[in-house]
């Protein structure tokens, strides 16, 4: 059963900017190590950056209950498929996203399903 739907847009150059003026200690209130360590290795960090925020807010629209953006981890499985884990959902609870980037935007979106 479908608990909630969530999407989201993110302007990447917008949000390098941001990144760029408020630093470190801002990504770190954002991602987890993992994302950032992630992102860090891909030729244009900022847009896997900004995708990775738009799959956030979609997942915590989804919710509908506040979440704190670091109890949200998006990552990838083996095939390159992004998966998202947030352990205040539960084990009754499953993710499932979908990320696109392209032409300077990140757009994410996120079903949570009742198992």
């Amino acid at each position: 059963m479908i608990e909630g739907i969530g999407i989201d847009i993110v302007e990447v150059e917008r949000f390098k900017g941001a990144v760029e003026r408020r630093g470190e200690r801002f990504l770190k209130r954002l991602f987890t190590d993992r994302e950032i360590l992630y992102s860090r290795g891909k030729r244009r960090p900022e847009v896997h950056l900004a995708a990775r925020f738009a799959a956030k807010v979609s997942v915590k629209k989804a919710f509908g209950s506040p979440l704190n953006f670091r109890e949200i981890e998006i990552s990838n499985d083996g095939s390159g498929r992004p998966v998202a884990e947030a352990k205040a959902l539960g084990k009754d609870l499953r993710i499932s996203i979908s990320i696109t980037h392209d032409n300077g935007l990140a757009v994410a979106e996120a079903l949570i399903e009742r198992l």
